[in-house]
C-alpha cells in the first residue's frame, strides 16, 4: 500500500509527501442466463445480500447465510486487520444490531465476544445473520481508517465497497466460496475485478472462491465514468467517481498507457497479469479533513483502490497517479506473487506479520521509481533527487531499528511509528542491493532478476517460508548479499549510502536552484504556520522570510488575514483543503506576477503588495562526479539501463 498525505498547508508538495500508497478495475461484466438458486443443504459456502437502494442513516443492511448446518456453537468474525494496511482497523466496530435467525425466522441468542467477533451458541439452528454497517467516510468513527481501504455509503451517488468492511466469515470457513448478490439503483454501475455471474441494471451477482477474494476484490458503484483499453496483452480498466464532475476517466488515459507500457517492458516475464482495474474515488474537502489529509492507494491482485482530493490541478494529479498507481501495480510482483505463509494464510483477527516489509513495500516502492528512469519517463537527476529525498526522510526514523523486527511487530509501538520508513529506507535497501548484485555479476543481474526467479518458483498459490527467504536470495546471488541482509536488514547497522554511490560514480553535493515558490523557505518549508492566539483563535502567522517575501514587506510575526485575494476563515484547522489549495496555487505563481496580502502587525491592519521575484537557494543534490572511471560508468549504466 502507498499512502499520500496532504495533511496541512505546511506539507510541502514533494514526491515522498504525495506518494504514500493502485488504481484499475474490471469494467467488463458478462450477461449470463443465471438465477440465484434456493439454499442447498449441507453445502459449504456463504451467500451474502446487499441492497444499495435501501440506505438508512447512512447504513446498509447485510444478510449472511452460511448455506450449511453447524454441529455446535459458531463464531462469526469481521476483520481486525487486512492485508496491505499494517494497521489495526477493527471493522467490527462499524457493525450494529447483529441478529441471528433460525429456520423458523425466530431470533437466536448472540453474544459479542470482542469488537470483531460474535458467538452463536445454538449454531445448529442458525439460518442467517442480519446486521447494519456504517461507513468510514463520515461520522464519529472511521477517520483513522485509510480512505482507500475504507467504506463509503452515499445514497444514489456512490458506494465504495471494500468488502472487508461489510462481510465477515465463520470460524473454519475462510476457504468457503462466497456468492454476493447486490441490488442497486439503475444509474449506478459496478466496477470490480471480482468474477461476475449476473449483471443487470438493478441486480448483480458476484462469485468469490474464498474469503480472501472478498478482501481482495473491492467494488465501486458509481455513475458511468470509465475507460478500458488493451495493452500488450493486459486489459486495463479505469473507473472514476468525481463528485463535482472535475475529472473524467479519459483525462488519465494517456498517463496510464505510457505508465503501463513502461512497466510491462520493465517487468518482462515477471508479470503475468491479464487484467488490471483502477478504482479512483475523489474526495471532497470535508472528507479530506475527516481523514486528516490522508490519501493514497491500496493494492490487490488484479486491481487497486485510489482516493485523492478532487480539487488538485490536472497535471499534478497525473503525476500523482503515475507514482501511486505504478507502485500499486508493482505489488502484483510482491507480495501478490512472492509472499510468505503469513501473507498467504493471512490471519485477519490476530495480525501475525511477516519479516519482509523491506520487500513487500520497499522493493515495490524502489521499482516504482527505477522503472521511470529506465524507461525514460524521468531523467537521471530526477531519479537521484528522489533517492536522496528518501535518505533525508529516512533519518527522521530510527535508523538502527532492525527492519525484520519492525516488520514482524509493525502493528505495535515503537515499530508502528516507524512504518512510513518502509517507503524510504525500504526502497533504499533495495537500491543498495541492486547496485551490490550488479557489481558482483558485472552488471548482468539485479534485484529485478532475483524477483523474477522467485516469482517463477512460487507465484500466487505457493508461499515461501518466512525464515528462509534471506538464505534463498543469498543462494541466488552471493554470500555478500547474505552479509548485507544480516548487517543492515535483520541487523541494526545503518547503511553507508556514500559507499554505494561511489560504486556508480555519484556523490552528494550542492547546487544553486532558482525557485519562483516564494512562499517556501529554502525551497522546502512554507513561511507561515497555524498558531493559537491568546484569545484562543487560530491564526496564520509568518514564521520566516526570504528575499522575495522581504521585498513585499513581510515581517516575522505578521498575521495574514487575506492571502492574495482570499479571506482566511476563522477556524483554519477545519479548512485545510482551502489552505492546501492556496499553497498549490502559490507554487504556480509566475515571474513578476502581482500579489497582495492583508495582514495584522501588532494588532494594526496593513496591506502588502508587490511582484513575484525569483529566489536562488543552495540545495543538496545527488549528482555524477566529474570524471567517473569506466568501471563506475559501466555499473551505473547497467543499473539505470543506460546505453553507453
Amino acid at each position: 500500500m502507498e499512502r499520500a498525505s496532504y495533511n496541512s498547508f505546511f506539507a510541502v508538495r514533494q514526491h515522498s509527501v504525495i506518494r504514500f500508497l493502485g488504481v484499475l478495475f474490471g469494467l467488463f461484466f458478462f450477461q449470463a442466463c443465471a438465477v440465484f438458486f434456493p439454499k442447498p443443504e449441507n453445502v459449504e459456502g456463504v451467500s451474502v445480500e446487499l441492497d444499495l437502494r435501501k440506505v438508512e442513516n447512512d447504513q446498509l443492511s447485510v444478510m449472511i447465510d452460511p448455506l450449511t448446518s453447524f454441529e455446535g456453537e459458531v463464531i462469526f468474525y469481521l476483520p481486525k486487520i487486512i492485508p496491505g494496511t499494517y494497521e489495526i482497523s477493527d471493522f467490527g466496530r462499524f457493525v450494529s444490531n447483529l441478529v441471528a435467525y433460525d429456520y423458523n425466522d425466530k431470533k437466536l441468542y448472540v453474544e459479542q465476544l470482542t469488537t470483531n467477533s460474535w458467538r452463536i451458541p445454538n449454531g445448529k439452528k442458525l439460518n442467517r445473520l442480519v446486521y447494519n454497517v456504517d461507513d468510514s467516510f463520515d461520522g464519529n468513527i472511521g477517520s483513522e481508517i485509510y480512505p482507500m481501504g475504507g467504506t463509503k455509503i452515499e445514497r444514489d451517488s456512490v458506494f465504495l465497497l471494500n468488502l472487508h468492511g461489510f462481510i465477515g466469515y465463520f470460524e473454519g470457513g475462510k476457504e468457503w466460496p462466497y456468492q454476493l448478490q447486490i441490488e442497486s439503483p439503475a444509474h449506478l454501475k459496478p466496477y470490480t475485478a471480482m468474477e461476475v455471474q449476473l449483471n443487470s441494471p438493478t441486480k448483480d451477482i458476484f462469485n468469490a472462491n474464498r474469503y480472501f477474494n472478498i478482501i481482495d476484490e473491492p467494488i465501486l458503484y458509481t455513475a458511468e465514468n470509465s475507460i478500458s483499453f488493451e495493452l500488450d496483452g493486459i486489459q486495463v480498466n479505469l473507473a472514476v467517481h468525481s463528485p463535482n464532475g472535475v475529472y473524467k476517466a479519459s483525462d488519465f488515459e494517456e498517463t496510464l498507457i505510457n505508465m503501463m507500457q513502461a512497466q510491462k517492458r520493465f517487468l518482462g516475464p515477471a508479470n503475468a497479469t491479464k487484467s488490471y482495474d483502477v478504482l479512483l474515488l475523489f474526495m471532497n474537502g470535508e472528507e479530506l479533513t475527516h481523514f486528516k489529509g490522508m490519501q493514497g492507494a491500496l493494492e490487490h491482485h488484479k486491481s487497486t483502490t485510489v482516493t485523492f482530493y478532487e480539487d488538485i490541478e490536472l497535471e499534478s494529479m497525473k503525476e500523482y497517479i503515475m507514482d501511486v498507481v505504478s507502485h500499486e501495480f508493482f505489488h502484483t510482483l510482491t507480495p501478490l506473487n512472492i509472499h510468505s505463509e503469513q501473507v498467504h494464510d493471512f490471519n485477519y483477527n490476530e495480525g501475525i506479520m511477516s519479516k519482509h516489509l523491506w520487500m513487500y513495500e520497499g522493493t515495490t516502492e524502489y521499482f516504482s521509481h527505477l522503472f521511470q528512469v529506465q524507461q525514460g519517463l524521468i531523467s537521471e537527476n530526477e531519479f537521484y533527487d528522489r533517492m536522496l529525498e528518501k535518505i533525508d526522510i529516512s533519518y527522521r526514523y530510527d535508523d538502527k531499528m532492525s527492519f525484520t523486527e519492525m516488520s514482524q511487530n509493525i502493528v505495535n509501538e515503537p515499530y508502528k511509528t516507524n512504518y512510513f520508513n518502509v517507503y524510504q529506507k525500504g526502497a533504499l535497501i533495495n537500491m543498495c542491493l541492486d547496485i551490490l548484485v550488479r557489481e558482483i555479476t558485472k552488471g548482468k543481474r539485479g534485484v529485478l532478476s532475483i524477483m523474477q526467479q522467485l516469482a517463477e518458483k512460487y507465484g500466487v498459490n505457493t508461499p515461501f517460508v518466512d525464515d528462509q527467504l534471506f538464505d534463498e536470495i543469498k543462494n541466488l546471488s552471493s554470500i555478500l548479499v547474505g552479509q548485507f541482509f544480516e548487517k543492515h536488514v535483520s541487523g541494526t547497522s545503518p547503511i553507508n549510502y556514500d559507499s554505494f554511490f561511489k560504486k556508480v560514480g555519484l556523490h552528494i553535493t550542492q547546487e544553486e536552484k532558482t525557485d519562483l515558490s516564494i512562499i517556501l523557505l529554502e525551497g522546502q518549508v512554507p513561511f507561515v504556520a497555524i498558531t493559537r492566539a491568546e484569545t484562543g483563535n487560530e491564526q496564520l502567522v509568518v514564521q520566516g522570510l526570504n528575499s522575495s517575501l522581504d521585498s513585499l514587506g513581510f515581517q516575522v510575526g505578521d498575521v495574514i488575514k487575506n492571502f492574495n485575494g482570499t479571506v482566511l476563515p476563522e477556524k483554519l484547522s477545519d479548512n485545510l483543503p482551502l489552505l492546501n489549495q492556496l499553497l498549490d496555487e502559490s507554487l504556480g505563481w509566475q515571474y513578476e506576477q502581482a500579489v497582495a496580502f492583508e495582514i495584522e502587525r501588532n494588532k494594526a491592519p496593513l496591506k502588502l503588495s508587490g511582484k513575484v521575484i525569483p529566489i536562488t537557494n543552495p540545495v543538496t543534490v545527488l549528482r555524477s562526479i566529474e570524471n567517473p572511471n569506466s568501471r563506475q560508468l559501466e555499473l551505473r549504466n547497467s543499473w539505470l539501463q543506460i546505453d553507453p
